[in-house]
């Protein structure tokens, strides 16, 4: 009868030494601070130079019968430099982002002046549009991704500093009741590309 008291209060015991060891696994005895805050963000790098490319080839035979087997061949391709290790440790991870939106802005819209079409006025719609035309976040990827092009936080400041003057309207407040000057909608565009079934 006592040995089976002395077992129960030995293992009694043992369990909750055991479980006090559990609940510290994470911590370090050494270190007063928890891991968790003192590790740093970490970033994915590529050797300098680095690129990926994207090619898209359509390929289409000759409706002849002499000579057979020709195929005529129209392939193109999208080059994406890689970030190293210069342009993670330069930029801030938000600020390149901005950085990002408006070189995409300025890139769509000189695509769009290059068709005679005014350029800012269309991002400036698209911007606008992105804010009551698209499905609620998680919906959707494409609307994702063009919520994530299309936003302008007003709010942070270095959004205002990244952009500068070449948006300026986008402070005012009606902008987008305002008449814009752009005919055509290249967020209807791409959610119409997005409603095709192949």
């Amino acid at each position: 009868m006592i040995v089976k008291k002395n077992l129960r209060l030995i293992f009694i015991v043992l369990l909750s030494i055991l479980a006090k060891g559990l609940c510290s696994v994470n911590q370090c005895p050494n270190i007063k601070n928890p891991l968790g805050s003192i590790r740093k963000r970490r970033h994915l790098t590529f050797p300098d130079g680095s690129t990926v490319s994207m090619t898209t080839s359509v390929v289409k035979t000759f409706m002849t019968h002499v000579p057979s087997g020709w195929f005529m061949s129209v392939e193109a391709d999208v080059v994406y430099h890689l970030p190293d290790a210069k342009v993670i440790l330069a930029h801030n991870r938000k600020k390149l982002h901005h950085r990002q939106k408006r070189e995409f802005w300025e890139t769509l819209q000189g695509a769009l002046d290059s068709r005679n079409m005014n350029g800012k006025a269309c991002v400036v719609r698209s911007i606008c549009e992105a804010k009551t035309h698209l499905a609620p976040p998680g919906k959707s990827l494409v609307h994702d991704i063009l919520r994530a092009v299309f936003t302008a936080p007003l709010h942070d400041e270095e959004f205002h500093k990244e952009i500068g003057i070449a948006y300026t309207e986008l402070s005012d407040p009606d902008i987008c009741s305002q008449i814009n000057d752009c005919t055509f909608s290249f967020l209807d565009f791409v959610l119409e590309l997005n409603k095709f079934k192949t």
